[in-house]
C-alpha cells in the first residue's frame, strides 16, 4: 500500500475534504494528480468525495515531510482505501460521484482541455446526447455548449466563432434548445462554453473550457443566431475623478490594442456619477433609463486619473458598453452609431445610423479625438 497504512489521522482526512470543498473537485484532483473516482466515495456530513484522492492527500497532511501519495503509490477500492477510511470513522460508498455541487463548473477548470470522454468519466454520464452541441448533465444546474468553429464536411455548417469575450453561435436547427439558452439565467442555470477551432486542434478531439457565458441577444430562425458574452472576467472599479480636460494625445498608452475585459463596471465612483449627471441618467445610444443597467464606459481605456473625465466617457446600457469595448460598435464623426458587419442581422443592427444623445452641457460632450481614436483602434476608420 506504499505508506497508506501510516495514515492514522481522521483530522488529516477532514482537512483534505475541507480543501476539496474550498477549491472544487476538478482543481483538487488536478492539483494532486488524481483521476476522478469511478466507484468509491467517502462520505462526510452528507457530502461525497473521491476516496483515493482524499486518502492520498490526507497522508501528506499528516506527514508533510513526506508529501502526499500519488495515484501510482497505491491502489484504491475494497481492499485498501475503503478499510483504511472506515477504520478512521468514515463511511465509504459506491453509488456514484459526488452530487454536492450545484454547478458543473465547480468540478472543472477554466482553460483546461476536456475531451468528451473525460467529461463522461468525471460526471459519470450515460446520456448519449453529450455528443450533440447542447447538453445538460444530470444533477447539475448547467448547460454545456460544444462549439467547433471549422466543421468537418459531414456536419451541419453552423457559423460559430469566438471573438474575445463574445461568442457568435447558431442554435440547433429544430430550435428545441433556444429557450434553454435565452432563459438560462432566469432558470438559475449556468451556461458553459467548450470551444475549439477544429476537431484536430486538441488531443482526443478535446474542447477548451472557455468558462461561463450569458445570453445577450438572438435573431430567431432555424437556426437562431445567438450573441453570448463571457462573464468570468472581472474588472476593478475606478474611484478617482479628475476635472481637467481630457486629451488622448497626452496619455502614455502602454497597450497598443485593448480588448477590455468585459464585466459589469457599474461601480466606478465619481466617474459614473458624473456621467449619470451629464446624460440625465439615460443611455447615450438607446435612451434606457434603468439605472441598474447603466455603466460608465471609457472611450479611451482607463490609464490613470487623467483619462477619467466625462469627455472621455459615455453612459451606456451594459450590453451596449460590451459591444463598444469589444469594437463591435463605434461613434462616427457625425456622432452617429456605427455597427460592425459582424452584428448584421442581430438585434443591434437597427442602431446603425442612430444619433448619439449628447449632454446638454457642451463641456461634457464626448471628445472627438477620443472617439476617432476608438474608431481607428477597432478598424472603423478615422471618419
Amino acid at each position: 500500500m506504499a505508506g497508506l497504512g501510516e495514515l492514522t489521522s481522521a483530522e488529516a482526512v477532514r482537512q483534505a475534504m475541507h480543501e476539496y470543498d474550498q477549491i472544487g473537485r476538478g482543481p483538487f484532483l488536478k492539483k494532486y494528480g488524481f483521476r476522478p473516482a469511478r466507484a468509491y466515495f467517502v462520505s462526510n456530513d452528507g457530502k461525497l468525495y473521491d476516496s483515493k484522492a482524499i486518502a492520498g492527500v490526507a497522508y501528506g497532511i499528516q506527514h508533510p515531510e513526506r508529501g502526499h501519495l500519488t495515484w501510482q503509490d497505491f491502489v484504491g477500492g475494497d481492499a485498501t482505501v475503503r478499510p483504511k477510511l472506515e477504520s478512521l470513522g468514515f463511511t465509504v460508498v459506491s453509488d456514484g460521484p459526488p452530487q454536492t455541487a450545484s454547478f458543473a463548473s465547480d468540478q472543472l477548470v477554466v482553460g483546461e482541455i476536456y475531451p468528451r470522454e473525460d467529461l463522461i468519466e468525471i460526471f459519470s454520464i450515460t446520456d448519449a446526447t453529450i455528443n450533440t452541441g447542447v447538453f445538460r448533465p444530470s444533477g447539475y444546474r448547467s448547460i454545456w455548449l460544444f462549439v467547433t468553429r471549422d466543421k468537418t464536411n459531414d456536419r451541419t455548417q453552423y457559423r460559430d466563432h469566438l471573438e474575445g469575450d463574445l461568442l457568435h453561435w447558431e442554435g440547433q436547427t429544430s430550435g428545441r434548445t433556444d429557450s434553454k439558452i435565452i432563459d438560462h439565467q432566469a432558470n438559475g442555470d449556468e451556461l458553459l462554453v467548450f470551444y475549439r477551432e477544429s476537431k484536430r486542434q486538441h488531443p482526443k478531439a478535446g474542447f477548451k473550457l472557455e468558462g461561463r457565458f450569458k445570453y445577450l441577444s438572438h435573431s430567431p430562425g432555424k437556426p437562431s443566431r445567438f450573441l453570448l458574452q463571457r462573464i468570468d472576467n472581472v474588472v476593478e472599479g475606478v474611484e478617482e475623478f479628475e476635472a481637467d480636460p481630457f486629451d488622448p494625445a497626452s496619455v502614455e498608452d502602454g497597450r497598443k490594442k485593448v480588448l477590455a475585459s468585459v464585466a459589469r463596471r457599474q461601480g466606478q465612483g465619481a466617474f459614473r456619477r458624473a456621467l449619470m449627471r451629464a446624460y440625465d441618467g439615460q443611455c447615450a445610444v438607446t435612451g434606457c433609463a434603468i439605472e441598474a443597467l447603466l455603466e460608465a464606459a471609457h472611450i479611451h481605456p482607463y490609464l490613470g486619473p487623467e483619462t477619467n473625465h466625462t469627455t472621455n466617457g459615455l453612459l451606456l446600457r451594459a450590453d451596449i458598453h460590451t459591444l463598444f469595448d469589444l469594437g463591435l460598435m463605434a461613434i462616427n464623426h457625425s456622432n452617429q452609431v456605427v455597427v460592425s458587419d459582424r452584428l448584421l442581422g442581430s438585434d443591434y443592427d437597427h442602431l446603425s445610423g442612430k444619433s448619439l444623445q449628447t449632454p446638454t452641457d457642451a463641456a461634457d460632450h464626448p471628445s472627438s479625438k477620443a472617439l476617432a481614436w476608438h474608431r481607428t483602434q477597432h478598424h472603423f476608420g478615422s471618419d
